[in-house]
């Protein structure tokens, strides 16, 4: 289901699929990002088939849960529920308050619009090493933050201390 969500400084139309995105779950959570997002779009222009588009709102947002971590840390790999891909977490970390926005959208083939692909609470990072999107700087970013572990969804089986990448 297509949600209309806003319109991009270069006049490109954006919507969501509020049920099986990132994005959509990110919504759900927390409604009032809807409104952030498009403040954000208004101000924005995207191009090509793949923009990642991060904003400082000027004012805290919210919480990024993607924090820097040290050899101090207590890091263990696990899959989320529904993915196939390791994700990263610090055990006792703290997220940090944050007034950036980060959205991923994609163009969408069938017209001259994007789709939110996924949207998140902080600055951007690169995608998770193993991911179909993976790029050079995943694994060095990686290597060095992670996910705040706190109310995810985890498949135990998958729960390790060994880094799986």
């Amino acid at each position: 289901m297509k949600h209309p969500v806003g319109t991009t400084r270069n006049g490109k139309t954006v919507y969501a699929n509020l049920i099986g995105s990132s994005a959509g779950k990110l919504i759900a959570q927390q409604p009032y990002l809807l409104g952030l997002i498009r403040e954000s779009l208004r101000l924005s222009n995207v191009t090509g088939p793949v923009a990642r588009v991060e904003r400082d709102m000027g004012k805290a947002i919210g919480y990024n849960y993607v924090v820097e971590t040290t050899d101090k840390d207590t890091i263990l790999y696990a899959c989320l529920t529904h993915d196939d891909v390791y994700t990263r977490f610090v055990k006792n970390g703290k997220p940090l308050s944050t007034q950036y926005l980060t959205m991923e959208l994609r163009r969408d083939p069938d017209n001259d619009g994007y789709e939110l692909h996924d949207a998140w609470l902080g600055r951007a990072y690169p995608p998770r090493p193993g991911s179909p999107d993976e790029t050079s700087e995943s694994k060095i970013f990686w290597a060095n933050h992670a996910f705040v572990l706190d109310n995810q969804t985890i498949q135990s089986r998958t729960v390790t201390k060994t880094c799986p990448y």
